[in-house]
């Protein structure tokens, strides 16, 4: 069985203990030894340290790491160095980290053999004879009594060591220091453990009772040496005073910053009449030398209490919920991540409550700015003119007082500090820069005031207590249809005309954004008739024969309405079905010179996009009561000629109609308020800078929900599912078609060379050529004969649509045919004559007036089953209730213009159950855009419910061609 041998020897040229452990494997009784523990001897007498205890471990550890090449390795990392571990521990720049590293050793090496209490010698003689140089290792403790007695020649110190009720003079016994700090020693063959001062203080009385300071050193020595002494032990003087207080007389609390955490957290600081001690900080005892009156020498002692500190810690807890840091620091619960004066915050809006306690508030610095503590109290009014808001907020602090106008360009900045007229500075609470950014942003100072538009009155809501009262406001209003409106409005229909009339009496601008179908064109009607009956009476000059007689009748509406020239006979004959009393005109075509100089004598009057843009010098020299957009996306870049014609037509009060007000982007949304709201959105810089990049790029969802609090009072969307109990129902089914083997083969190598093609260029280069080159692949996707007409590959997706058609013809019903290309549409047209089924057909080259004519056949005559349509041409305005079949033949990027295609069927009117059915051709190009279908459809979505924004299709193309 092995021992290990533990020996501490003092080395002469290093001047200090170093360790060497020593093992017997047979020997059993302390004796001489021979062998020390090194790795190469363990291992070749077969010792296994691995299943040797872990203090063992530890020591063995020890032992090789305190051999002086391996601490001379660990500090000098150059190889060619010819210094010794000597030149080590007395350079001025390395001495002091050596010194410690191995004292910190040699502590724990102690404290392993005496709480192992395992044999060690000190100072092993050279025979090895370990039992005659063995000492005893149960640690024993020891403490000083100091007596200091001071006289006119200077000072007589005295040192006693105690063991229990033992009391002697160092000097008495052969005392050997192993360490100085801990103080190690060993006297009596025994390990003791020095516990209140340096072993360095004990040196000089290892021969002598008492040291004599002379009273030409007596200052220097209390500064020096008594004055540190007093914090560690309890000392006896005579001839000057020592004042322990360990009272504690008051506390505060301060701001301290956090490098790591990036703010400021909340120390406790203890007043011990007139000393101060941190929480944060470990030190306990602190001494001073003074002078009293009489010019003695009085030292004072300062002890902390840490029962009364306690009791003041666990009120913080208990009372502030605040939470206490493993460092002494405290901080609120709450995540402050971002928010690095949270906590200061805190204390100022607590201020009262923590004095109230008997907790003082330090004065805050931050930087080099002094914080002013009092808490601020804010005052708001408000008056309300034609067109803004005049908001007046003032803010005091203490006896200071200044207004919201002053800190806008600190809430802009996110600069919390506002410096006061005293030179302290307020800080503005980490609140304010959310709660006020978007009234900073819109606001515009005017002196001590701040004028608001009034199309921003969403923005002041959360910022009242009571709701705000527009100027007109119609609130409560309660509508009932005229009997000149020849409909009967469904209930939902009734809100809507409620909406447009409260937006009509405070004179903001409104978009009906209700699903397809709902009816916007009759909202829209009823309330011109609404308007009209407010209107004065005038006397009828306007003559349409010789022998009409003048008149008493309602002043003209002076209604423009614009919209795609596809919609204006649906318009048209709406109006005349609903309200046959306006007047109303249409004002297109060649012939429309002859209107020119009369438009403000008709109620309403119908113009299309195109002939508005090129008229825009004569129609911007009238001022209309109103403008109304139908299918109002027609104007979302805001590049376009129609947007920037558009904009310059005065009118009293505009409307938009949309059921899809944001198709690509945000900026569609921005246009579309810009039109009736001018200035809601800021500048297009401003709202790119501040929501458009900060939503699609970034999914900001803070900027998301501030955009949507500011244009939500001017967008009224109900859908289908909403509104319409009644509505028949509605299903939808995707059909996925395989590619024919050939078809297959040619739609790849298309592909491949797309990828090769497209990949090589910047997205942000010719993005008309990209565009074409995905359609081709869209093509391809859906028939070769769409990019040959002379392909005789055979196409899957046709011969299922087909199937699909036949089965449907039998049971009746009739369909309704949409696709994105009318090459492809002519390819089911031809299939269609040789089977002898007749159809109907509307196109881009459909002459307007031949349009209504195929609604009236497809819906009239029960022979024509199939309808066919391109999508951009008759996915609008058109009322196809007696079709029971959707069949959509190619996905196209945006879902709203599909939707769009199923609501000429499923819609008010339709008796029968609606199926649309997309057709789909797998592992192609259109597999892809439906599913970036689903995140476009969000982008519409995102403005009334709180949804992530997608990227633009542009940005997909790895996708779409993997």
């Amino acid at each position: 069985m092995s021992q290990f041998f533990f020996d501490l020897s003092f080395d002469s040229t290093l001047q200090l203990f170093l360790p060497t452990v020593y093992v017997n494997d047979t020997q059993t009784k302390l004796g001489y030894v021979d062998k020390k523990a090194t790795v190469a001897v363990l291992k070749s007498n077969g010792f296994d340290t691995e299943i040797a205890p872990i203090f063992i471990k530890k020591l063995l550890q020890i032992y090789y790491d305190l051999h002086p090449n391996e601490v001379y390795k660990r500090f000098e990392k150059n190889a060619k160095s010819k210094k010794t571990l000597l030149d080590l521990l007395n350079d001025a720049k390395f001495g002091y980290l050596v010194k410690n590293y191995i004292d910190s050793k040699i502590d724990t090496f102690l404290n392993l053999i005496s709480e192992n209490n395992l044999p060690l010698s000190i100072n092993i003689s050279r025979d090895k004879d370990f039992y005659s140089s063995q000492i005893q290792t149960t640690k024993k403790d020891l403490s000083v009594n100091l007596k200091f007695e001071k006289n006119d020649n200077g000072v007589m110190y005295t040192m006693q060591l105690q063991e229990n009720n033992a009391v002697f003079y160092p000097e008495s016994k052969k005392i050997t220091i192993l360490l100085d700090k801990p103080s190690w020693l060993v006297f009596d063959k025994k390990l003791w453990q020095l516990t209140d001062i340096n072993a360095n203080k004990l040196k000089p009385f290892l021969n002598k009772t008492t040291i004599e300071i002379p009273e030409k050193n007596v200052s220097e020595f209390f500064e020096k040496f008594l004055k540190d002494i007093v914090k560690k032990v309890a000392i006896q003087a005579i001839g000057f005073e020592v004042i322990s207080i360990k009272d504690l007389q008051k506390c505060r609390l301060s701001a301290e910053y956090n490098f790591f955490k990036d703010n400021y957290q909340l120390d406790l600081l203890f007043d011990y009449d007139g000393f101060i001690f941190k929480n944060s900080q470990p030190k306990q005892r602190h001494s001073i030398i003074e002078n009293n009156e009489k010019q003695e020498i009085v030292v004072i002692n300062y002890k902390r209490n840490f029962e009364q500190e306690e009791k003041i810690l666990h009120l913080l807890s208990e009372e502030f919920q605040l939470t206490r840091t493993d460092s002494g620091f405290f901080e609120i619960g709450e995540n402050v991540k971002n928010k690095p004066y949270k906590n200061i915050e805190f204390i100022i809006k607590n201020k009262e409550k923590f004095e109230n306690l008997g907790i003082q508030i330090d004065d805050i610095v931050i930087g080099k700015k002094t914080i002013c503590t009092f808490e601020h109290k804010l005052d708001f009014t408000h008056d309300v003119f034609d067109d803004w808001f005049d908001l007046k907020f003032v803010i005091f602090v203490g006896e200071q007082s200044f207004t919201f106008s002053d800190i806008i360009d600190n809430i802009k900045n996110k600069n919390p500090f506002y410096e006061l007229s005293d030179g302290t500075y307020f800080m503005i609470p980490n609140e304010w820069f959310a709660k006020y950014a978007t009234l900073a942003r819109f606001a515009a100072p005017k002196a001590s005031a701040l004028h608001l538009p009034k199309t921003h009155f969403s923005i002041l809501e959360d910022l009242l207590e009571n709701k705000l009262i527009l100027p007109s406001s119609t609130q409560n209003i309660t509508y009932k249809p005229s009997e000149m409106l020849l409909a009967t409005l469904r209930p939902y229909q009734k809100e809507g005309v409620e909406w447009l009339l409260e937006h009509h009496n405070n004179n903001l601008g409104a978009c009906l954004a209700d699903d397809m179908g709902l009816g916007k064109t009759l909202q829209t009607l009823a309330l011109l008739v609404a308007v009209q009956s407010k209107l004065a009476h005038i006397s009828e000059d306007f003559s349409t024969d010789l022998f009409t007689q003048n008149v008493t009748r309602k002043d003209f509406l002076k209604t423009l309405i614009i919209l795609p020239s596809s919609l204006i006979f649906n318009w048209h004959n709406e109006t005349k079905k609903f309200t046959p009393h306006f007047r109303i005109l249409q004002y297109i075509g060649k012939d429309r010179k002859i209107w020119q100089k009369k438009l403000d004598r008709y109620d309403i009057v119908f113009t299309s996009y195109s002939t508005a843009s090129k008229d825009i010098e004569l129609l911007k020299k009238y001022h209309f009561n109103y403008v109304i957009l139908d299918e109002s996306q027609q104007i979302k870049n805001k590049d376009s000629l129609v947007f920037k014609a558009l904009s310059q037509i005065s009118a009293q009060h505009k409307i938009s109609l949309s059921g899809t007000p944001i198709e690509n982007s945000l900026s569609d949304l921005w246009t579309q308020m810009q039109f009736i709201n001018p200035g809601i959105l800021g500048s297009y810089p401003f709202f790119v800078e501040n929501y458009k990049n900060t939503i699609e790029k970034y999914h900001n969802q803070t900027a998301l929900n501030e955009l949507k609090k500011i244009v939500e009072p001017f967008i009224l969307r109900r859908t289908k599912t909403q509104v319409l109990h009644d509505l028949p129902e509605l299903s939808e089914q995707i059909v996925y078609c395989n590619l024919s083997d050939k078809e297959q083969i040619l739609y790849e190598t298309e592909k491949s060379q797309a990828r090769n093609e497209l990949l090589k260029i910047s997205q942000t280069q010719n993005k008309l050529h990209v565009l074409n080159v995905l359609m081709r692949l869209r093509q391809l996707s859906n028939h070769p004969q769409i990019l040959d007409k002379n392909s005789t590959i055979e196409s899957g997706k046709f011969n299922a649509v087909t199937a699909y058609i036949e089965t449907i013809i039998k049971t009746e019903q009739k369909i309704l045919i949409f696709s994105s290309f009318t090459k492809h549409l002519a390819i089911y047209e031809k299939w269609c004559k040789s089977c002898n089924i007749n159809f109907c057909k509307i196109t881009g080259q459909t002459k307007l007036e031949d349009r209504e004519t195929e609604v009236h056949k497809f819906e009239n005559t029960e022979n024509i089953k199939i309808f066919f349509i391109s999508l951009k041409t008759g996915g609008i305005g058109l009322n196809l209730s007696k079709a029971s079949y959707v069949l959509l033949l190619d996905p196209w990027w945006n879902p709203f213009a599909e939707q769009q295609a199923i609501s000429r069927a499923h819609r008010i009117g339709q008796e029968n159950k609606v199926h649309a059915v997309k057709f789909i051709s797998k592992t192609t190009i259109e597999e892809k855009i439906i599913e970036l279908q689903k995140n476009k459809k969000l982008l519409s979505d995102n403005i009334l419910a709180n949804e992530q924004i997608p990227t633009e299709m542009s940005q997909n193309l790895d996708y779409l061609l993997s």
